[in-house]
């Protein structure tokens, strides 16, 4: 399995619905294509303080590659890729993609049960 991170710097002059609009044109175009797992995208919440300027930040799992493969191809047909880029600060400078394999990802359920530590007092 294929995680695909991207992580957008939205300018300042860019309307909420804007915004809005583009990515809810990203859910359509990776949930109609087949080997899409899950979608999630939205503006960054206040955490870390470390975002370095990204403001909103999109996660896509795929069964593999070539899945990955198709949903980028459909960016370019639907001029979605285009769109990205006319928003961000500095064209494509203010996109950073990249994706993990999880195909080994672990959970709290992974780890061992642990037996009671105790003694008689």
């Amino acid at each position: 399995m294929l995680r695909h991170i991207v992580l957008l710097q939205i300018g300042d002059g860019v309307l909420a619905a804007q915004i809005t609009d583009l990515l809810e044109e990203l859910s359509q175009v990776a949930l109609e294509t087949p080997g899409i797992l899950a979608f999630a995208a939205g503006p960054k919440t206040l955490g870390s303080g470390l975002s370095q300027g990204f403001t909103h930040v999109l996660t896509i799992d795929f069964v593999d590659g070539a899945a990955r493969d198709a949903y980028l191809s459909g960016l370019d047909k639907d001029g979605v890729g285009r769109r990205i880029s006319e928003m961000t600060v500095g064209g494509l400078g203010g996109v950073l993609a990249i994706n993990l394999d999880i195909s080994d990802m672990k959970t709290p359920d992974d780890l061992p049960l642990k037996k009671l530590q105790a003694k008689w007092i």
